[in-house]
């Protein structure tokens, strides 16, 4: 039996129609539809309890009806749900008590009414799947920037084209003054996404405060990065917007950067609010200093607690109530003359610093002050004592807050390390050099000196030497001397540039002259000292503070070649007259 063709051009088109437009996923389409045509023909047996399935293959679609085998002297038989052993065995026969018995039904048999429940089933369904995408996709975004397109302009409301669906910006929501026209891009924010019976709806907003802040986290690299934070904001669509700033970074002006080179960057936030005027000021944790900056461009003399004096209706269990959650009401003092301006329009000015402050605020005179009969000294002074208390607690609470943080995230860095560990092999040590071992452990626990011993027994040439006759010393006092091993004779060591006196380029000279008479040498009491002068020529190039260590082979090497040196010396050479040259030396 043939089943139902899939390459019908209506229903690749339809498919095609789903996945392009309507964002649908065909593959959820071909389910809802094998679940569409299983309810049609349940309903057309009358049997709802009654197994049916749908599969499709190349391209074709067949139906199948499922009867569960029972006995042929079973009482409770029902032919929409069973089928007697002795028939099953006819269409298999291998069939068992038990098993399932599917026949595959003409789709014919079905009616052209059952197909049309199908099709309104399959419309609900994929009606369902549109409204719970878009939820989904639209929910976490709520106060997001968006960029959309004016599709429909009505006198309540505007249609904006935004990616899979279409939001509706409410009348409400729009900035008072501005005009609007189809095909017009706009950007809004995300206020609402709400899911009904009718579908999901996404409402936007361009008059909400948070557009303003988007629009500067948009302009303002120091905000996207991090460094700069708006911690409030207040704001009166179409007239002001106040929006208090802090930097995170001291070299960062938090004003300067969201104002920007020439107030580029304002500009380009009021031009996008239709000029709509924005005040930007600094954060302060002292309440009464952030209410005189909200409060600008209004001078503030005084800002201190309410009282029962300033407020008859502020009783002790409300100012009790206040005070639990730190939002007691603040009374602010202007001079007479600059009452209007603190309040502002239509108490504009006002509305929006209580807004950004969150506090109640009573703005008065200092004559009203004085009628009342207010010390304004005392309360400044206990409103500033509590103030600094406040801020303290806080500071209190944000230090242990991020100490518990820390040791949370450490407890979770040793668990995944404990998770991560796959154990140590003993093996490893003890293939190791446990005399290695020992020795870099002996210099981990040892002294500075017992470390700086170590090093100049490994390095030599890189320490500072030790006088000769301290190293003989030491031979001298050493009662058990091991034999030391043997070792390479060393070079002897030459001097970077040779000194060479002019008294030897005189005796150079004289060697080279032929003709020269022979002269002999007369002795006289000084020449021992004229020889340890010599001496002492040689040795000046060498400073004491650097001479090397050097084992005992080496200094028997090193006098052995010193006694030839100055046995083969040209100092004991007869034919030179050192009385010629005494003169030179004395005269220098």
């Amino acid at each position: 039996m043939s089943g139902i063709s899939l390459k019908n051009k209506n229903f690749i088109d339809g498919m095609r129609l789903f996945e392009e437009d309507r964002k649908v996923d065909p593959e959820f389409v071909i389910e809802t539809l094998k679940e569409a045509i299983a309810k049609t023909y349940q309903k057309h047996i009358d049997a709802p309890e009654a197994m049916v399935r749908v599969s499709i293959e190349k391209n074709e679609m067949h139906v199948y009806h499922q009867l569960m085998v029972v006995d042929d002297e079973t009482e409770t038989f029902d032919e929409t749900l069973d089928i007697l052993l002795s028939e099953a065995v006819k269409i298999n026969p291998e069939a068992k008590v038990g098993d399932l018995i599917e026949e595959e039904v003409d789709f014919n048999e079905i009616g052209r009414t059952s197909i049309n429940v199908a099709k309104q089933m399959l419309k609900q369904r994929i009606k369902e799947y549109e409204k719970q995408r878009v939820y989904d996709e639209y929910k976490d975004k709520e106060y997001d920037l968006i960029s959309g397109i004016i599709k429909t302009i009505e006198e309540k409301f505007i249609l904006v084209d935004i990616k899979n669906t279409i939001g509706i910006l409410l009348k409400s929501e729009q900035i008072p003054g501005e005009t609007y026209r189809e095909g017009q891009s706009i950007r809004c924010i995300i206020k609402e996404v709400s899911k009904n019976s009718k579908g999901s709806q996404v409402v936007l907003s361009r008059a909400d405060a948070i557009f303003v802040k988007r629009l500067f986290e948009k302009e303002v690299p120091e905000i996207a990065q991090g460094l700069v934070e708006i911690k409030a904001i207040a704001r009166d669509a179409g007239e002001r917007t106040k929006m208090a700033v802090y930097s995170r970074n001291d070299d960062v002006d938090a004003i300067g950067a969201c104002i920007g080179p020439r107030g580029s960057r304002v500009q380009a936030v009021i031009g996008e609010i239709k000029g709509e005027k924005v005040d930007v000021f600094e954060w302060n944790d002292d309440i009464g200093e952030l209410v005189k900056n909200a409060l600008a461009p209004a001078e503030v003399k005084a800002c201190f607690y309410a009282s029962e004096k300033t407020d008859p209706e502020l009783t002790a269990e409300a100012i009790e109530e206040y005070d639990k959650y730190n939002k007691r009401p603040l009374v602010v003092i202007v001079d007479d003359d600059k009452l209007s301006v603190a309040i502002g329009k239509r108490g504009k000015n006002a509305k929006l610093a209580v807004k950004l402050t969150n506090r109640k605020i009573d703005i008065k005179t200092e004559s009203e002050i004085e009628e009342l009969g207010i010390d304004v000294d005392e309360e400044v002074m206990q409103f500033k004592a509590d103030q600094i208390r406040i801020i303290k607690e806080r500071e209190k609470k944000e230090f242990l807050k991020r100490q518990e943080e820390a040791v949370r995230r450490n407890a979770e860095f040793e668990e995944e390390l404990a998770a991560n560990d796959t154990g140590f092999d003993e093996s490893v040590i003890e293939e190791m050099d446990l005399g290695k071992v020992d020795e870099v452990v002996a210099i981990k626990t040892d002294t500075k000196e017992t470390v700086k011993e170590a090093v100049e027994e490994t390095k030599p040439e890189e320490t500072v030497p030790e006088k000769k006759e301290e190293v003989k010393t030491e031979e001298k006092t050493e009662e058990v001397k091991e034999e030391p091993k043997k070792k390479e004779p060393r070079k002897p060591l030459t001097p970077k540039t040779e000194y060479k006196s002019k008294f030897e380029d005189f005796a150079d000279a004289s060697k080279k002259e032929e003709n020269k008479p022979e002269t002999k040498r007369r002795r006289k009491k000084d020449d021992e000292d004229r020889r340890m002068r010599a001496e002492d020529l040689e040795k000046k190039e060498y400073d004491e503070k650097f001479k090397p260590v050097y084992s005992d082979e080496e200094l028997e090497e090193i006098e052995a070649q010193e006694a030839e040196e100055a046995e083969n010396s040209w100092i004991n050479d007869d034919d030179i007259d050192f009385d010629e040259y005494e003169d030179y030396y004395e005269e220098n």
